[in-house]
């Protein structure tokens, strides 16, 4: 008998990587994707199928499937303030520019840590 068990485990996607992930994911839901909801299993197996999280390559079953999912009693919608997202959605939430932050010159910040420039002669040998 052969039976297939699925073990909670833990993993860690950098967060710089979530925008492409999402995109490439969308891509791979082909035309019915830009309404699908979100979820954590579409990053995961994107990561997966991208050779993020190469501990999990053994749940590839052939170039485009992943067998692997995220939440034991079906796929979770990824939420913002209690809404689902759509993959459009996640994407444009995960691409949107951070707001500038106010940065100091770099002379100035040398300057308050006492590292002003000092010019200092060079002694010639007599």
């Amino acid at each position: 008998m052969q039976l297939k068990i699925y073990v909670p485990r833990t993993i860690e996607i950098p967060t710089e990587y979530l925008p492409a992930l999402a995109k490439r994911a969308l891509d791979s839901l082909g035309e019915g994707g830009a309404d699908a909801q979100a979820t954590r299993g579409h990053l995961v197996r994107q990561a997966v199928m991208d050779g993020l999280l190469r501990e999990l390559d053994v749940l590839r079953l052939d170039e485009t499937t992943v067998d692997l999912f995220c939440d034991p009693q079906g796929e979770a919608p990824l939420e913002i303030d209690n809404r689902s997202l759509s993959m459009n959605e996640l994407i444009d939430s995960l691409s949107a520019p951070k707001a500038p932050t106010a940065t100091k010159r770099p002379e100035a910040v040398d300057r308050l840590r006492g590292k002003e420039e000092r010019i200092i002669p060079i002694r010639r040998a007599a």
